[in-house]
């Protein structure tokens, strides 16, 4: 069985759910019944916010079991961005300091999420990459079968992030490291358990260990790849608590030094976090399970430093921000016994929500690190603010330092201003 077929029918008919969708209006008969049409802009928050790219198929499940999201219809949203960013450069290898200003609209978020009867969930995300190019694109693509009233078993299928890990930031553009080394996408199947708080989640995926976001799969078209994850969401009192666990057998890292075939290199995933009365604090640590002699092409593309980090599948890519950060670590390198050392990586952030004219403001302070030896590491600082100045809209701004090695050599200082718009709808 080829996932990518699964993944395309999966595209197809969410895509012409979600065309059909714009030309309705807001009842349609259908067959003898009703299909509504509807926007919910604090759902479309939830599905699209920066903050969180995981667990998307139990908010699905959990509004559905609310009663936020109703039996046969077809909820529209959407998220639009722009930023505009000072960036000061130095003491990098091959290069003068240097300093660049730029205005950016990133991506316009276009999401569809169908409910057909109370067991079968859709959603879909049309996604405008550049908006000075309009070059469109699916990053996201699937179907879920459950009903969390009647059963804790449930299945999906489709193009997603894998749920690996949890991977949440309170930044407002910038991806953590452990998000951007680790994160893992692409087509898939998988199926989960869910009650009292408890989530298991199995997946299947394409591919050969060549790729981290792996939608692209590899030659050998199998279904080699798989993740196991498992999360506890507790409350006592006014303390709302979580704690998960995860293995992924395929990482963007290769363990083989000679780079051809790919030897596939696994990885395990903890974290953990808390929030109490506007203060939430989140913790994340992950380490491959076997030796890392450099990164495969295919998840992290041939640039090295100061090179951007690209990937076939520009969905993905774009979609979860890691094109957001350069690719400026060679694992490996030249310091004997390097192939044989694990890469490791963490993050701890914090964010305070404090009431302002009587909206939200939430300051926050985010650190990550990535690292293989002394010889190869990178590590990452953000302050920052947003402000829901309305219900919908948020306004931003944060400072980003990153440093760190390659082979010893250090890969100089990135200095990053960011003020940033996003609005919901």
């Amino acid at each position: 069985m080829k996932l990518k077929m699964i993944v395309a029918a999966v595209a197809a008919t969410a895509s012409a759910s979600a065309f059909a969708a714009g030309s309705m209006n807001d009842q349609v008969q259908n067959g003898g019944g009703i299909v509504n049409v509807r926007t919910d802009a604090q759902y479309a928050q939830q599905m699209l916010n920066n903050q969180q790219v995981t667990g998307s198929v139990l908010n699905i499940l959990n509004a559905r079991q609310s009663g936020d999201l109703a039996s046969n219809a077809i909820y529209i949203g959407g998220k639009g961005e722009i930023y505009a960013q000072y960036q000061n450069t130095s003491s990098a290898p091959n290069s003068n300091n240097n300093s660049k200003t730029e205005i950016k609209m990133p991506y316009a978020d276009l999401a569809f999420t169908s409910t057909i009867g109370d067991w079968v969930s859709g959603f879909a995300d049309i996604q405008v990459n550049n908006a000075a190019s309009s070059s469109v694109i699916l990053p996201s693509a699937y179907f879920i079968f459950g009903n969390l009233s009647k059963s804790p078993f449930y299945a999906f299928g489709g193009k997603k992030v894998v749920e690996f890990g949890k991977f949440d930031s309170v930044t407002n553009f910038m991806p953590t490291l452990t998000r951007a080394y680790f994160i893992a996408y692409g087509g898939q199947v998988g199926a989960g358990f869910t009650m009292n708080g408890l989530d298991v989640v199995a997946t299947l995926m394409n591919g050969k260990g060549t790729a981290m976001m792996n939608s692209q799969a590899s030659s050998a078209q199998q279904i080699n790849d798989f993740a196991i994850n498992a999360s506890y969401n507790g409350k006592a009192g006014n303390l709302g608590y979580y704690a998960g666990a995860g293995y992924i057998n395929a990482t963007g890292f290769s363990g083989n030094p000679t780079g051809a075939n790919n030897k596939m290199v696994g990885a395990l995933d903890f974290n953990a976090g808390f929030n109490i009365q506007g203060l939430a604090v989140n913790g994340e640590f992950l380490v491959t399970t076997s030796g890392v002699h450099g990164m495969n092409k295919t998840a992290f593309g041939s640039n090295t430093i100061p090179g951007v980090a690209s990937h076939p599948d520009t969905a993905g890519a774009t979609a979860f921000a890691i094109n957001a950060l350069p690719t400026l670590i060679t694992f490996g390198g030249t310091t004997a016994g390097a192939s044989n050392c694990t890469v490791k990586a963490w993050s701890l952030d914090s964010s305070y929500t404090i009431p302002v004219a009587g909206k939200d403001m939430v300051p926050y302070v985010s650190y990550s690190q990535v690292a293989q030896n002394s010889d190869n590491n990178l590590y990452q600082l953000e302050l920052g603010t947003r402000y829901n100045i309305v219900d919908t809209v948020w306004l931003g701004g944060s400072y980003n330092y990153m440093s760190g090695k390659s082979t010893g050599t250090k890969v100089g200082s990135f200095n990053t201003i960011m003020l940033d718009a996003t609005v919901y709808f």
